[in-house]
């Protein structure tokens, strides 16, 4: 198990995305040791209720409902990445990525479960 290496979870609001109404997707952006990996969230959230220093939904309806679920977001993706140290000596974000989305898991040639637990 590696120990060393560093996890960091970013949620960002893709305006550039952004429908006719300006509802725009939330972007959840996974971070080990400097390399990245993107998923979209399936959250969407109008331009004007992102806050971009809180990285999160404010002035909203569903503000409580949607942080909820980036909050979840962000704990099985913790979990998960604990999980994978045990089983990995290096996590990449692509790996960590595939095991929230239930992919199967390839590490240097060898081909392992989606299922952690």
């Amino acid at each position: 198990m590696k120990s060393n290496q560093t996890l960091k979870i970013l949620f960002w609001h893709r305006k550039s995305k952004a429908d006719l109404k300006d509802y725009a997707p939330i972007i959840c952006r996974i971070s080990i040791d400097g390399k990245d990996a993107e998923f979209s969230t399936g959250q969407k959230v109008h331009i004007n209720n992102w806050d971009v220093e809180l990285k999160k939904v404010v002035r909203s309806e569903n503000a409580k409902k949607i942080n909820s679920e980036l909050n979840r977001i962000s704990s099985v993706l913790e979990v998960n990445f604990t999980v994978l140290k045990t089983k990995y000596e290096f996590i990449t974000p692509t790996m960590l990525k595939n095991s929230y989305k239930n992919i199967t898991i390839e590490s240097k040639g060898q081909i392992k479960s989606h299922n952690l637990w």
